[in-house]
């Protein structure tokens, strides 16, 4: 084409990714989409965005939720061999570190470690700082420090950037507040200080607290996507109170399609709802209980299987809205309230659910396709999923596969009957040898001790679209020794 513009703005291009960071549990796929990375393998670009919200109603691990999907991330920057840093605001304050530490030991990264003694994980509350002395110390850090000595934090991802070369980023830190419902500020606790319960100068503080969100969620998104700090916010759930408007049964207007009419988030602005990456929704929270033995369904031990439980419990997390992704569909996470969020046996519950995708054998005894040399059962699932980190990968790209076959319409490969990718890829590799990677995206990707191999990556091997991984040497054959971890 002949050009007609001699000259341009000299606007600076953005990125061509803005990068989510895997955190598993059945959120990267519905949340994401694969790329290509700088040696060929298929990078899952989804899980946990710049700016997410978890909202719900009281007593539904809103918050243990959100503290994965951090810790999650976290453990990422961890094993790229960076000491990680986050900082959590508790405006409730009730958290306990203790607790927190526990849910951070299901990482194996984490194991044994204190992250609050290390550093790796700083919690205030608006004891010590009010939430503008908090994000005026935030704003500091991220401005002052990440944003304007931006050349120290930049880091080589596995993600093609411009001229082929390794796409950087800014080193990630990490945000929570704990809640948005309850943030507040000096002025607003100066008021409620000067004025008793129904004087008249009291009746604007709701005003100002509501202003005071305003701006936090009006820098936010420019502070967070500005210096890689991925933030997160929960918020409380209430009935909201609709007043008729227009024509008589006429339904009350939604702020998002996917919640319901009669339930809003409580003490947020609307910027709320539309600047956050993901916004999901804690829509119900049930005991998962064996119906015959009243224990759990699946117990952490075989010995605890007649024991009544009230640990383990099935949340219903549903996707209001992704800037990423589809909205309204909704996953089933299960929860202890001893170990947090159980990240794998969620997806197994998730594939048992969906027809016993995957899976093969009689209702009491049966192993994945993936991993037939495993025996399963109700009561010992759990505890072979803590001890078995084959068994771990083998239901995680089992999940993946049912995820890919429903969020994806448009996926360019049909997934392949299990029983046959399972036959093919044992004959050409042997699953051993696939069951020893990893499918998470690291910034030590080519160095990891694990080697990467993506669920698409073994889709395309089963197809001949991909030759061989990455990290297998030119003319290598099933039985030729590899160093695999």
């Amino acid at each position: 084409m002949q050009s007609m513009f001699k000259v341009k703005p000299a606007f600076d291009e953005v990125d061509p990714y803005k990068l989510a960071i895997n955190i598993g549990c059945l959120m990267d796929i519905p949340t994401g989409r694969y790329v290509k990375g700088l040696k060929g393998e298929n990078i899952l670009n989804g899980g946990l965005g710049l700016l997410t919200g978890v909202a719900g109603r009281g007593n539904t691990f809103k918050s243990t939720i959100m503290h994965y999907m951090m810790l999650s991330a976290l453990s990422k920057v961890a094993e790229s061999g960076y000491e990680p840093y986050a900082n959590t605001y508790d405006t409730e304050i009730n958290i306990d570190l203790d607790r927190l530490n526990e849910f951070a030991s299901q990482f194996d990264v984490f194991k044994d470690s204190d992250l609050h003694a290390l550093g790796y994980w700083n919690v205030t509350d608006k004891v010590q700082h009010s939430g503008n002395e908090w994000f005026k110390l935030l704003r500091e850090f991220l401005k002052k420090e990440k944003i304007k000595n931006k050349k120290n934090y930049l880091v080589d991802t596995p993600f093609i950037g411009p001229e082929g070369k390794p796409l950087k980023t800014m080193f990630p830190s990490f945000g929570q507040v704990d809640s948005i419902t309850e943030f507040d500020t000096d002025e607003t606790e100066a008021m409620q200080d000067k004025n008793e319960l129904g004087e008249s100068g009291g009746n604007t503080i709701h005003m100002r607290i509501g202003l005071a969100k305003l701006r936090l969620m009006m820098e936010l998104p420019v502070l967070a996507n500005g210096a890689a700090h991925y933030t997160m916010l929960t918020a409380h759930v209430g009935d909201a109170n609709n007043i008729q408007q227009g024509p008589v049964n006429a339904p009350p207007p939604k702020k998002l399609q996917h919640m319901k009419a009669n339930e809003k988030i409580k003490g947020v602005t609307d910027k709320f709802y539309f600047l956050t990456n993901a916004f999901w929704q804690t829509v119900s929270c049930s005991v998962l209980a064996n119906q015959a033995t009243k224990g759990a369904e699946y117990p952490r031990t075989r010995a605890e299987n007649d024991k009544i439980s009230m640990d383990l419990n099935a949340v219903g997390l549903k996707m209001l809205r992704c800037k990423t992704g589809t909205s309204g569909y909704t996953l089933p996470v299960l929860v202890s309230q001893v170990s947090g969020v159980l990240p794998t046996l969620t997806e197994f519950h998730y594939v048992k659910e969906r027809d016993r995708f995957g899976i093969e054998g009689s209702p009491v005894n049966y192993q994945m396709v993936l991993y037939p040399k495993q025996n399963l059962g109700r009561t010992t699932v759990r505890e072979l999923i803590d001890t078995d980190p084959k068994l771990r990968r083998a239901i995680k790209i089992t999940a993946d596969l049912c995820q890919i076959k429903e969020f994806y319409p448009e996926f360019p490969h049909a997934i392949p009957d299990l029983k046959e990718f399972y036959e093919k890829l044992e004959n050409d590799y042997g699953w051993d040898l696939l069951l020893a990677t990893r499918d998470y995206w690291t910034f030590n990707q080519y160095t990891h001790p694990v080697p990467f191999l993506s669920t698409m990556d073994l889709i395309e091997l089963y197809y001949g679209v991909m030759k061989k991984p990455y990290f297998l040497p030119d003319g290598w054959k099933k039985g030729d020794p590899v160093k695999v971890k």
